[in-house]
């Protein structure tokens, strides 16, 4: 009989001191599991969504600069530019191929502003292993590269080809040294 009513003593007693420090335990450790795999998932998101919007952009700009010429900007070409500031990180498609169209819808100002797109700040985009910062095209939509003459001495161009003669455009979020994750685009 006494062995009864100790059994029922201890379900009226509740959780021990330890068993609820294992409890607390085993949910930190489910909670960090699930935080670290957030964390994962919006910097592989963030480097996809860098990549769709420059691709997207990219596209805009060869457009424009086959459909319509630009007529007050040096070289009359199109440019996509990425700017950088310390709260955003911008694209703009401009109207020339000088880039420095932030902001700018007058014309005789210069390039104009006719796109923008922003990106992840914490992402960085190189292409061919060189930080982006503007690239330019020609009329016929084809990139303008530092190598051509009759380039103008601002104009917005390309780095060079790699082997394949193709722009590897590579989107990653944070630092190299901190996670191995990224995104490539090859134009």
């Amino acid at each position: 009989m006494r062995v009864r009513s100790n059994a029922r003593r201890r379900r009226e007693q509740g959780l021990t001191l330890v068993e609820l420090i294992v409890v607390i335990a085993i949910i930190g450790i489910l909670i960090g599991a699930g935080f670290m795999g957030l964390l994962a998932w919006l910097k592989s998101d963030n480097e996809a969504l860098a990549r769709n919007r420059l691709r997207a952009d990219l596209q805009v700009a060869m457009s424009y600069a086959l459909q319509q010429p630009a007529t007050s900007t040096t070289n009359g070409n199109w440019s996509l530019q990425l700017v950088k500031t310390p709260t955003t990180q911008t694209l703009y498609v401009c109207s020339g191929s000088t880039g420095g169209c932030a902001g700018n819808v007058n014309p005789a100002n210069g390039p104009v502003e006719v796109r923008v797109s922003t990106i992840p700040l914490n992402v960085n985009v190189t292409i061919n292993g060189v930080a982006m910062t503007c690239l330019g095209f020609t009329p016929l939509a084809q990139p303008i590269l530092a190598a051509t003459p009759t380039t103008a001495a601002n104009a917005c161009v390309w780095p060079a080809a790699d082997a394949n003669g193709e722009w590897v455009f590579t989107f990653q979020a944070g630092s190299a040294a901190a996670n191995g994750t990224q995104v490539q685009y090859v134009f």
